[in-house]
């Protein structure tokens, strides 16, 4: 199931580049369709070893079989509120040692909350969502459903997960990315990388902009390294992508 980086063995903390890296891995670009575009969507992930990953809000799991298609990570714990997606993740990654599924959302408190579910499930969140969605998106992201899940901080599920350090923290939480990194400030530091969603319009009550995750992580030594997947309203209104950090010296 884990696939294998082409081109070198990876060693401590080297960077997996040099001609012949890039050269097998442009050759399998060309041959497989599905490694193509996962290394499309990744493109600009800082190019280290991802041996501890965290996917947050990993709802089906598409962020971790693309990262799975270009690097070989000994840890991944993926982490999802909606009862029924944790089931299916728990059911596909079971007999797999590296994988955990926690069903949970990341927050500011340990605890439980109020999550609502949307009629479509991607967009579901602990935090309000501005009715304007449905407009700037063009279909029904009302509530469909509440449930009570529970809530965990990012120190929370280091410790539980006996995880030291993060290679790898892919945030997907619809606005709930504000709570969790203040709330995780003391273990920032031992961090490499986040892969988080991000807002350029208030698409959910007391999210982020991203000028203020960008204040907030540059801040706190990391740094820019690129955007992807930029979604626009049906009217051309900028509303959100992915924006990867990487720590500043790496």
């Amino acid at each position: 199931m884990v696939q294998k980086s082409f081109g070198m063995k990876s060693h401590g903390n080297s960077i997996q580049s040099g001609p012949l890296w890039r050269f097998a891995r442009g050759v399998r670009s060309l041959v497989d369709r599905r490694y193509r575009r996962a290394a499309r969507s990744l493109r600009d992930l800082p190019q280290i070893e991802y041996r501890t990953v965290i996917d947050a809000g990993a709802h089906g799991g598409l962020f971790t079989d693309a990262l799975l298609k270009l690097h070989k990570p000994s840890r991944v714990v993926l982490v999802e509120p909606i009862p029924e997606l944790a089931e299916k993740l728990r059911y596909r990654f079971e007999g797999h040692s590296e994988f955990s599924v926690v069903e949970a959302a990341l927050s500011d408190a340990d605890g439980e909350a109020q999550f609502e579910i949307n009629r479509s499930d991607a967009s579901s969140s602990l935090l309000k969502i501005d009715n304007r969605n449905s407009e700037w998106f063009g279909w029904d992201l009302s509530v469909a459903r509440t449930v009570t899940v529970r809530t965990l901080t990012l120190p929370k599920v280091m410790s539980e997960q006996r995880l030291d350090r993060i290679d790898l923290l892919k945030l997907d939480l619809q606005g709930g990315e504000r709570s969790v990194l203040t709330a995780g400030e003391s273990v920032l530091d031992r961090i490499r990388v986040i892969y988080t969603e991000a807002f350029f319009e208030p698409l959910y009550t007391g999210a982020w902009l991203f000028w203020e995750l960008n204040d907030f992580l540059t801040a706190r030594g990391f740094k820019l390294c690129g955007i992807s997947s930029i979604v626009h309203a049906r009217d051309g209104t900028l509303l959100q992508a992915n924006a990867i950090f990487g720590r500043t010296g790496e």
